[in-house]
């Protein structure tokens, strides 16, 4: 029963209108996708954006060259033990293969070097470089290098080598991840989309803030309110 039509109808309104501008959000009216899509690609490129730490991190390998190192890597199957194999031996790495075993060692500083070259260029879209250089697809050798460097930090963490462990897992966190999981999205800085962004922020707490006031009038308009203890009463 409706209590109070005025409230009622104005609820009604508000959640008409709120499901008019959903029907808009998720209608391609954005070059083809929707703006609930679009909004998504932005956010995407910000969050691309201050994930871009590799230059810090090439800086930092080199402080790291002249350590060796002597790990145990193992593929899933032959063929991808073969082909990590023949990755670390093009980056220039010592590989003994057992099975699904690599026994991988090397200098820590320059493997790093190469690990972040080829997360750079899969970071920047350019993964045809990184192709190029082992026959491999980029994601496939950001993905072995991964492997390695995980390797590196467990190997590290029991020998108690706390500099060493730290190091890598930084190259994986914080270069090798970011150049995977953002594979084929362009990076962008706040400052570059500031005007659009914030506009996105805005939207969206007053597009909350609209639902809500909808369904608090039309609940009044049927007399459900509630106490001060927070317990729903009908009028």
């Amino acid at each position: 029963m409706i209590i109070r039509k005025r409230e009622f109808f104005i609820g009604l309104v508000l959640l008409a209108s709120f499901l008019v501008v959903l029907a808009v959000l998720l209608s391609p009216v954005m070059n083809g996708k929707t703006v609930i899509a679009y909004a998504d690609d932005l956010f995407n490129q910000l969050t691309k954006g201050s994930t871009y730490y590799i230059p810090g991190m090439v800086k930092k390998a080199k402080s790291f060259e002249g350590q060796e190192f002597q790990v145990t890597v193992r593929g899933r199957d032959a063929q991808e033990t073969s082909r990590m194999a023949g990755l670390f031996t093009s980056a220039g790495l010592a590989v003994q293969l057992s099975g699904q075993s690599l026994s991988v060692s090397g200098d820590l500083g320059k493997a790093a070097a190469r690990a972040l070259a080829d997360a750079d260029a899969e970071f920047k879209n350019q993964g045809a470089q990184v192709k190029e250089r082992y026959g491999l697809e980029s994601r496939e050798v950001i993905y072995y290098w991964w492997g390695l460097f995980d390797a590196l930090e467990k190997s590290f963490k029991l020998q108690g080598r706390a500099t060493e462990m730290s190091f890598a897992s930084a190259v994986k966190t914080k270069a090798l991840e970011p150049a995977y999981n953002f594979e084929g999205i362009e990076a962008a800085r706040v400052a570059d989309k500031a005007g659009i962004t914030a506009f996105m922020l805005v939207f969206y707490v007053i597009y909350t803030v609209w639902y809500g006031f909808a369904m608090l009038f039309i609940f009044e308009g049927l007399g459900i309110t509630a106490s001060a203890h927070g317990e729903k009463q009908e009028a």
